[in-house]
């Protein structure tokens, strides 16, 4: 499966970037997404966790970015209470596009194959059995409104189970969608003022037992290998992220987004699930092609698209054929983050023995066989729900043997 990535071109990216600002002030509670944009000539990346107050030296041109501005009031907060502009999309389309039942026409406008799937009202319901068709093996129950965890996604492999959904979001409109077996994907690209480009497809890995307490939570990715898809995928997918894209440009969206697809079985169709207008985990391993195959990293394309920069210098670049991954842990049950592994590079010995955590080095491109970097997410004693994250581990290899 030849893999190709969209991008800009790094040298003159970053010669655009530096005529907008000094220093990019990056939202978020860790720093493993800033870590992977940090390529030669790169302005400066600051990491803030929202919520913060920060005192930032005077005399440097800075702009904010947050990984999930539509999540709550915090990362705007944040950004105003330090004089920073917040370089994010319009809200009002990132809110159609993360809501998972209004979405819906902009995949048929893109031209883009969905699942067949059903509406529940939420008020003046049928009996559960009206919201299920016959011939489906098992159906996916969504809330519409966006969940950075899965909390909203439900399994619902009867009518019962159905049933037992819908009496626990009693007054919510649901999403009911035919489940369908394939591979599960993610496309990442970045909308400019006059195009859309699409700089990598990874596989995702969602629900592992022991890592998270929900069917539908993410729980990592990893970049797929030449022979881990069957032929065509990579161009298809391209494809179809692309018109998605472009929908979403046509709506005044700029800047990093993502879809969710399923590449189904036996029919190898291409079939989108949703879409993430924001940043999501899986950048930090787009990121670090990016910067192998000399394009600008999502980071940086980020800004050149709020900053409405036109006219780009692009081109499409072979990857490194590293197959890197990353998984997540998430709280298993409420109550305080319990003491995680300090943040660091971390090695395993060939008698078992971990040692670590020692400097980052050039991060995820550097590592070892036997080494993984280790992100915490949370910081111990924090309250945290069940299903929030707690800790990310990145692999110099995957995750899991990618199946559908």
């Amino acid at each position: 499966m030849p893999v190709h990535m969209e991008g800009v071109d790094h040298q003159p990216g970053v010669e655009l970037l530096h005529g907008l600002l000094d220093e990019i002030v990056w939202l978020d509670r860790s720093p493993f997404l800033a870590a992977s944009a940090a390529a030669p000539g790169m302005p400066h990346v600051t990491t803030l966790p929202p919520g913060t107050v920060p005192r930032l030296p005077e005399g440097v041109k800075r702009a904010a970015v947050a990984f999930a501005p539509e999540h709550g009031p915090a990362a705007r907060a944040t950004a105003t209470g330090a004089g920073l502009a917040l370089l994010a999309p319009d809200p009002a389309v990132t809110a159609l596009a993360s809501d998972k039942i209004d979405s819906l026409p902009l995949f048929g406008e893109a031209g883009v194959s969905t699942p067949d799937h059903l509406v529940v009202p939420a008020s003046g319901r049928a009996d559960a059995s009206s919201y299920r068709r016959p011939h489906w093996r098992a159906a996916v129950v969504q809330r519409r409104e966006n969940n950075l965890v899965g909390r909203g996604t439900r399994h619902a492999g009867d009518r019962e189970e159905l049933r037992a959904c819908m009496e626990e979001w009693p007054d919510r409109e649901l999403r009911v969608t035919e489940r369908l077996d394939g591979w599960p994907l993610t496309a990442s690209g970045c909308v400019f003022a006059d195009r859309t480009l699409i700089s990598g497809l990874s596989y995702q890995v969602v629900g592992v037992p022991g890592l998270a307490p929900g069917w539908g939570t993410h729980c990592g990715n990893q970049l797929p290998g030449p022979n881990d898809l069957p032929g065509g995928t990579h161009r298809r997918v391209t494809r179809a992220a692309r018109a998605i894209g472009e929908v979403l440009r046509s709506r005044g969206f700029r800047g990093v987004f993502g879809i969710d697809l399923v590449l189904t079985v036996p029919e190898h169709r291409v079939v989108a699930i949703e879409i993430n207008p924001r940043f999501q985990t899986v950048v930090s391993l787009i990121q670090c092609g990016e910067r192998q195959a000399g394009l600008l990293p999502a980071l940086g394309a980020h800004v050149l698209a709020l900053r409405g920069v036109r006219g780009l210098p692009v081109r499409t670049a072979e990857p490194p054929a590293d197959r890197w991954g990353q998984f997540v842990v998430h709280a298993m049950r409420d109550g305080p983050a319990p003491v995680l592994p300090s943040p660091g590079r971390y090695r395993l010995t060939v008698d078992g023995h971990l040692s670590g955590p020692s400097e980052l080095g050039a991060g995820l491109p550097d590592l070892g066989p036997d080494e993984a970097l280790v992100w915490v997410q949370t910081p111990v004693g924090q309250p945290v729900r069940e299903g929030d994250e707690l800790l990310l581990v990145q692999l110099p290899g995957p995750v899991v043997d990618p199946h559908p």
